[in-house]
């Protein structure tokens, strides 16, 4: 990859955390369930009594808790999400440290499956040492933990920041997310810089909204997204709807792809 300099129309990049830099090797359904059980093994531990289907309770307010982001922008961290739930259950005043070790145990399960995705530390060292300014915009009700997989999966030394959603307390594809992000690494223009993400409604329509580049990725090796049936037969689930006529600036299906149209972005505007 040829270095940049500061008269190069691209001068920074964001990318998508999971299913773009790192990948789950189970469906989310899957994970779903197993850190719900997790979360219930360690509220019976600290002696609360809970009712037999909690861990499906907390599944079920996982997602009305997600339908409520992808209506109004607003990210609702792990912690306090479990906290309402455990009060509507008469489990009030419970401590914080209770409910962040419950939480925990879902996301340390989750971390057992994720990956860094093929050629995703090379390719952010390649950019860094090209003179990228590089972030990661993730949505998520675990900030803290995507902040421990991007040390364990190697991306720290060539990310310029990490913006989480339950951290700055809304998500994408809110223009003040992308905005944040980009200022956090240092671009001031956001037509100078390039989103990769895996979806549509969130990372595509978000950036070029506030006039960034997108490129749509999509992996074969992420497991997230994809189903199987007991007979073997795989399907791939559904992700948010957007108008058919949103379109990517570019697509690709392996990070290494991501290289060429950069340099090709860059020489059209030369």
């Amino acid at each position: 990859m040829r270095s940049i300099t500061p008269q190069d129309a691209i001068q920074g990049i964001v990318f998508d955390f999971g299913s773009t830099l790192s990948i789950t090797h189970a469906a989310w359904p899957t994970i779903i369930a197993d850190g719900s059980c997790a979360i219930d093994a360690r509220l019976r531990e600290a002696g609360l009594d809970l009712p037999t289907d909690f861990p499906a309770l907390w599944a079920a307010m996982l997602r009305f808790s997600i339908q409520q982001a992808e209506q109004d922008g607003i990210e609702r961290p792990a912690d306090s999400v479990l906290a309402t739930l455990l009060a509507a259950q008469g489990f009030e005043n419970i401590s914080p440290d209770l409910v962040r070790q419950a939480v925990d145990r879902h996301f340390a399960l989750e971390g057992d499956l994720r990956a860094p995705a093929t050629g995703a530390p090379a390719l952010l060292a390649e950019l860094k040492a090209a003179g990228y300014r590089v972030g990661i915009l993730s949505n998520t009700i675990g900030g803290h933990w995507v902040q421990h997989w991007t040390d364990t999966h190697g991306f720290r030394p060539y990310v310029d920041a990490v913006v989480v959603s339950d951290e700055i307390g809304i998500r994408k594809p809110r223009p003040e997310i992308f905005l944040t992000t980009l200022e956090r690494i240092g671009i001031d223009d956001p037509a100078r810089a390039v989103m990769v993400g895996d979806t549509l409604a969130h990372d595509i329509i978000g950036a070029q909204r506030v006039g960034m580049r997108a490129v749509l990725v999509a992996l074969a090796e992420d497991q997230g997204f994809v189903s199987q049936s007991a007979t073997g037969e795989r399907a791939i689930l559904s992700r948010p709807a957007v108008d058919a006529t949103v379109r990517a600036d570019a697509e690709i299906t392996d990070l290494a792809a991501l290289v060429p149209i950069l340099e090709r972005w860059q020489d059209d505007a030369r």
